[in-house]
């Protein structure tokens, strides 16, 4: 099997169509061109067509996971999950995975502190929120345990009362009630609003 011809594409320059015998085989980016030195007149053969191919594919893959991390950070797992439930063939998903993780685009603890930092500065949370939605995305326990043990949640919930409840008076039982409801409800840690609220008392 020969390469034809190769034909930029009018739609988009970073990408060429490849002929084989005269007929179209497959569209591919300037990067694998390059990546495969592929040229007119060269001969193929199928092992190097499915290499071609397979980089095609897992350059599709990092394609999309680019975009998805555009749209917002991911964990590890929550990005392999989206990729799979797209439809990506599972072993490419975890070779791109992979290589992303050894590249540092993906990191699980950033991913962590940006989230915590996130949910302290934007949209305060407790550390019983936090550690059950990082749970939930797949953040491994150990890298959760290891950024949060830094953050100063009973700080947090003082700020929190008097930015946020400092309308209330809490030595009123009603609007007590109401300050421990919209503080546990937050996710905050009952020990710690139970001191921080004896604190505010004070």
């Amino acid at each position: 099997m020969k390469i034809s011809k190769i034909e930029p594409q009018k739609k988009n320059k970073k990408r060429s169509t490849i002929y084989i015998d005269g007929k179209f085989a497959f569209g591919i980016s300037t990067e694998l061109l390059i990546k495969f030195d592929l040229h007119e007149g060269d001969e193929l053969d199928n092992d190097l067509i499915q290499n071609v191919l397979l980089a095609k594919e897992k350059q599709r893959i990092r394609n999309r996971a680019f975009r998805l991390l555009h749209y917002r950070n991911r964990a590890i797992k929550e990005l392999k999950d989206r990729l799979l439930k797209i439809g990506f063939d599972q072993s490419l998903v975890e070779e791109v995975i992979d290589e992303m993780v050894q590249d540092r685009t993906l990191d699980d603890e950033n991913f962590t502190e940006a989230f915590i930092a996130d949910y302290t500065k934007l949209r305060t949370k407790g550390n019983i929120f936090i550690r059950r939605e990082l749970t939930r995305k797949g953040v491994a326990s150990d890298v959760i345990e290891r950024v949060i043990r830094n953050r100063d949640e009973k700080g947090i919930v003082a700020e929190y009362l008097r930015a946020k409840l400092s309308h209330l008076d809490i030595s009123q039982p009603k609007d007590r009630q109401k300050v421990l409801r919209r503080l546990l409800t937050r996710g905050f840690t009952p020990s710690v609003v139970y001191d921080a609220l004896n604190d505010y008392e004070k």
